[in-house]
C-alpha cells in the first residue's frame, strides 16, 4: 500500500468526509466523489463500483477497495470460488483492504494518490457504495 493510506489514515473519518463531499454542491461543476447505492455486498456490486471510480488516467488493478471485516466476509460466503480476501482481489483484479474502522454501511474505492489521509485529493478518482441493510443471502 502507498504512503497515502497508511496505517495512520482514520478510515471512519474519511468515509464520513467521502459521503459528506459527495453531497455538496450539485451541479456546481466541481469533481465529486461517485456514490452508488449497494443492495448488497457481493463481487458484481464491488466491480460496478470498481468501474465507477475508474477513468482513462489510472492504470489497471490501481484502485484499492476498502471496506470493513463484516462487508469483506459477507462478500466472501456469497460468491462460489471465493474463500478468502485474496481471492476476492484475484477476482475483482485490485487490492482489498480490510479495516476496523470502516462502517459497515459504507465500501470506498479509491486510488491510492487520491486520498492523502482524511483530505480528498481527486475526488473523481473515488467511489463510495452505501449499502443499505444487507439482508439478502
Amino acid at each position: 500500500m502507498t504512503a497515502d493510506l497508511d496505517a495512520e489514515t482514520d478510515f471512519a473519518e474519511l468515509a464520513a468526509r467521502v459521503r459528506t463531499q459527495s453531497q455538496r454542491a450539485p451541479g456546481s461543476g466541481t469533481d465529486r466523489v461517485t456514490i452508488r447505492s449497494l443492495e448488497a455486498v457481493r463481487a458484481d456490486a464491488l466491480e460496478t463500483l470498481l468501474e465507477a471510480a475508474e477513468s482513462e488516467h489510472l492504470e489497471p488493478g490501481a484502485l484499492v477497495v476498502v471496506c470493513s471485516r463484516a462487508n469483506a466476509d459477507l462478500c466472501v460466503d456469497r460468491e462460489s470460488g471465493i474463500d478468502d480476501v485474496g481471492d476476492l482481489e484475484s477476482a475483482l483484479g485490485c487490492g482489498v483492504r480490510v479495516e476496523s474502522e470502516m462502517p459497515d454501511d459504507t465500501v470506498l474505492v479509491v486510488h491510492p494518490d487520491a486520498v492523502d489521509g482524511t483530505d480528498l485529493l481527486e475526488p473523481e478518482a473515488i467511489a463510495c457504495g452505501i449499502v443499505g441493510t444487507d439482508d439478502a443471502d
